[in-house]
């Protein structure tokens, strides 16, 4: 090599033709690797399967379509008759929500007749709006009377209750013959008396508004004295802190706000009201071991299960253990988990029915997204026909009633239920929902109980605030003969659409048969569905039950009923919860072809057994305690309405031939009364009158009178309340329909509703001194003896003649110690009867013939048996020991 050469020390030797393929080789090995990764982890990403969210749809477990139906399954057919009824103005909430709680658990609704006149009225409660916000900007709830023809009017004399409501539930609490309403809220529990009928309630005070999260109420005799006792359930101790709705936790892979998770807040107690027999309570449930401490009530069911008279209690929570608390006399135990209904889900709507026709009845329990609901089939009629081992206990009768006592328990076993609502068709089918409302009623009248179930989601749909959550639709299950359900809802348009949905609840609104279905939506208002798929014979139920020996009738509440007919035993009780919500008090059954039921065997709570035989199928039937005839029930007609005349004759058509028929028989019923003195006779002939022209005043007024004249203060009260909404300014309507309800008052609060009715009827007639000298006298029975002198002054000097004002404040001076003025009001009271006045009980010559007709007031009897003799001594003691005995019985503790 040369000295001044030098070797180029970068250059490279070229790659043989070998190396240079081996490198493309690898080059392409390497990029076809890296592509396939790629395009296999695209494809594993789009292919692979989901985990899945319980809340999502999975053809795999749930379905949107009714599949593999059986070839007899029925078509459901149910009409929206919202808008028709008068019904879709009302609204459950009103502004945005802020996620919270208390303004996504409700609402519920509530069916129940306020006015006696056999068309289900229905109380609407509305969850009223964001939290924060003032009062008078929350949708208020509403009360509707049912006017029959299938419509609905608001009543607007009901109170303003704007309120973050939850549930109603309606009762005769003081036993006067008319449903009493309680509605529960958040920082809600109201009591409203019913004042007879007319509309009007009033809030009663002494069932204290107490503050807490208060959710289900429901009405029960626990301890079998014949007055109905109140459980109200405590949900959460809810917090109202705006730091905590920054906070959220992750449930079904859910971003769920720490507000609206029920486990962020401690349990609530649940209340026990115990009736103490006049319309008061004293609450209990710490006493008796019922406060649920454990649980977040949301629902709560009197229900007898055992069959043993006295109804056992059972309580749906939220994220803990359900309980049942067993009935022992009055006294409770918890056997919630021997019976194998602890249940540890979170659990909302109930209903209770003998789906299956074994002889015992079951229950069903709605439950939150992803835990499937449940159906607890009840095994004490298994128990019992294969003489399994358990507790033998047997009923006490009833004390303090004054009737017969509860009949002996046929229960011999220990309560045990067994969830097979997977085998049923109930279980999977809802893992995607969350149920609420829910009720068993045979829809289609085969004779089968079919299950309806309301679904709303707790869930936020994603997005900006506000929120709303998310809709689901409802669930029909038709039950084929006791072997499985089968949800036929996306079959029909109505129950096929998505809705927030919370309370449920049944009724015949129209009266033809069918029980129809109320539903109300979270955010928008409610949905009235007429059944119109059920073809089977029908049987419907009023029972009238003895709340005491000298109350009016109660309404049969936890009494049970089982029906013969065509070879089938048919069981349903008074009573109703599904979720926030109630059912009609009047029982349906399903008779499929038979036509007759053959035995109705009504066993009454706290009372006896009657058996009815022979009932006619598609008819309403009353049934009365102790009264050994049924009797057909017709609702009366409503105003402006029309409805069968009496003994079956047909009413003519013709507009002239009905008012000649009309004034024929408002003739008769005037004749019966005044001249032949027979108001038994009167009160079918005033009734046919009415059915040619509801509005005729004089036919109402009379038919009241004759009515009371009976006995029946409630029949007469209605008569008189239809008076004054027909004529509002009936003077005679309102003071007849005080003096009746005074006449009938078992209590302060009666006394004053019969006062307000007499005040009106003053302030339309003041110169008429008949209501201000009845207002004397309801003074006295209020021992407001003040009020009662300057009612009863001012009509004497309207009227020096007025005998009853004379008596009575002669009685108030002889009581104030003034012998001198209580004589000379005597001596004033004898003038103003006249020189040919006789004492009650006497007859002078040609007095062949009784006064054709005598308004009595509460204390007319007292001057009428007054002998005319000026000592006062002697002419009021009768009446003192009457007023020290009332006045007595109203302090009561």
């Amino acid at each position: 090599m040369s000295p001044d050469a030098s070797p180029d020390v970068c250059a490279k030797a070229p790659l043989s033709p070998r190396r240079r393929r081996l490198r493309w080789t690898l080059a392409i090995v390497c990029l076809a690797t890296l592509t396939a990764l790629v395009t296999g982890g695209l494809l594993y990403q789009r292919l692979r399967p989901k985990p899945y969210r319980p809340d999502e749809r999975n053809a795999d477990i749930t379905s949107d379509l009714a599949r593999d139906l059986p070839a007899d399954a029925p078509t459901p057919k149910f009409a929206d008759m919202t808008r028709a009824a008068g019904l879709e103005a009302f609204r459950t909430f009103t502004g945005a929500r802020t996620s919270q709680l208390p303004e996504d658990m409700g609402p519920g609704v509530a069916w129940g007749d306020f006015n006696n006149d056999g068309y289900e009225d229905v109380f609407l409660v509305s969850a009223g709006g964001p939290l924060g916000v003032p009062a008078e900007r929350l949708a208020p709830c509403e009360l509707y009377e049912n006017v029959g023809g299938g419509h609905f009017r608001k009543v607007e004399a009901f109170p303003e209750t704007r309120i973050h409501g939850m549930g109603a539930a309606w009762g005769d609490y003081d036993g006067d013959g008319w449903l009493d309403l309680v509605v529960t809220g958040y920082n809600a529990l109201l009591l409203f008396h019913n004042e007879g009928g007319t509309g009007r309630f009033v809030r009663d005070t002494r069932l204290p508004d107490t503050p807490g999260f208060w959710s289900s109420a429901t009405w029960g005799d626990f301890d079998n004295d014949r007055s109905l006792d109140l459980y109200v359930c405590g949900y959460v101790k809810y917090l109202e802190n705006d730091a905590d709705r920054e906070k959220v936790s992750m449930q079904i892979s859910t971003a769920v706000p720490y507000t609206l998770n029920p486990a962020s807040y401690a349990p609530g107690l649940s209340l026990l009201f115990r009736n103490r027999g006049d319309g008061s309570f004293t609450e209990v449930a710490t006493q008796l071991g019922v406060t649920n401490p454990q649980g977040r009530g949301l629902g709560a069911l009197w229900h007898d299960f055992d069959d043993d008279g006295w109804l056992d209690l059972y309580v749906a929570n939220d994220v803990s253990d359900n309980v049942l608390y067993r009935n022992l006399a009055g006294r409770f135990e918890d056997i919630s988990h021997a019976a194998y209904v602890a249940d540890y889900r979170s659990a909302m709507g109930l209903a209770v029915g003998d789906w299956n026709r074994d002889g015992d009845d079951d229950l069903f329990i709605g439950h939150w997204v992803g835990q499937e609901n449940a159906l607890y089939d009840n095994l004490l009629a298994d128990l019992n026909r294969s003489g399994g081992t358990g507790t033998n206990r047997t009923a006490a009768p009833a004390q303090g009633s004054g009737l017969p006592g509860a009949s002996t328990a046929t229960n011999k076993y220990a309560l045990r239920f067994m969830d097979i609502a997977d085998q049923k068709g109930l279980g999977q089918i809802a893992l995607q929902y969350v149920s609420w409302g829910t009720e068993f009623v045979d829809f289609d009248g085969d004779g089968w109980l079919d299950l309806i179930v309301a679904n709303g989601n707790t869930l936020e749909r994603d997005g900006p605030a506000p929120k709303t959550l998310k809709p689901q639709e409802a669930f029909l299950f038709w039950n084929r003969r006791g072997d499985y359900f089968y949800n036929l809802a996306p079959l029909d348009p109505s129950l096929r659409q998505p809705h927030v949905s919370r309370g449920l609840a049944v009724a015949d609104y129209d009266n033809d048969g069918a029980m129809d279905v109320l539903i109300s939506f979270l955010g928008e208002g409610v949905q009235l569905l007429r059944n119109q798929m059920q073809t089977g014979n029908w049987l419907k139920v009023r029972l009238r039950s003895r709340n005491r020996l000298d109350a009016p009738l109660g309404f049969g509440d936890g009494s049970k009923v089982i029906a013969r007919a065509g070879g089938a035993v048919l069981r349903r009780s008074v009573s109703s919860v599904s979720y926030l919500s109630q059912s009609s008090h009047t029982l349906h059954f399903g008779l499929g072809p038979a036509r007759k039921v053959d035995a109705l065997e009504v066993h009454w709570l706290a009372g006896t057994n009657q058996v009815f035989m022979d009932l006619d199928a598609n008819a309403t039937w009353e049934l009365t305690e102790g009264e050994p005839l049924p009797k057909r029930f017709a609702a009366r007609p409503p105003t402006g309405g029309s409805a069968p005349t009496a003994a079956g004759a047909a009413a003519p058509q013709d507009a002239r031939a009905r008012v000649i028929e009309f004034w024929a028989r408002q003739r008769a019923a005037m004749n019966a009364m005044k001249v032949l003195q027979d108001n038994a006779a009167a009160i079918p002939l005033f009734h046919a009158a009415l059915a040619l022209d509801p509005s005729h005043e004089d036919s109402r007024y009379y038919l009241g009178q004759c009515l009371a004249s009976q006995g029946d203060m409630p029949g007469a009260l209605e008569q008189l309340a239809e008076l004054t909404r027909i004529n509002p300014h009936s003077h005679r309507g309102f003071q007849q329909w005080g003096v009746i309800r005074a006449l009938s008052a078992t209590n302060d609060a009666t006394l004053a509703a019969a006062e307000a009715s007499l005040e009106k009827a003053h302030a339309l007639n003041p110169e008429e001194t008949g209501a201000l000298l009845v207002l004397g006298e309801v003074a006295l029975l209020r021992a407001d003896a003040a009020k009662a002198e300057a009612r009863l002054a001012a009509a004497c000097r309207s009227n020096p003649k007025a005998v009853g004002g004379l008596f009575l404040r002669g009685y108030m001076a002889w009581k104030r110690g003034d012998q001198s003025q209580a004589t000379r009001l005597l001596e004033d009271a004898r003038q103003a009867l006249g020189k040919d006045w006789q004492p009650s009980g006497t007859t002078s010559e040609g007095d062949v013939r009784k006064k054709q007709y005598v308004e009595t007031t509460p204390l007319t009897r007292f001057w009428q048996g007054w002998d005319g003799k000026p000592d006062p001594g002697t002419a009021f003691a009768r009446l003192a020991d009457y007023l020290s005995r009332a006045n007595a019985r109203k302090t009561a503790p």
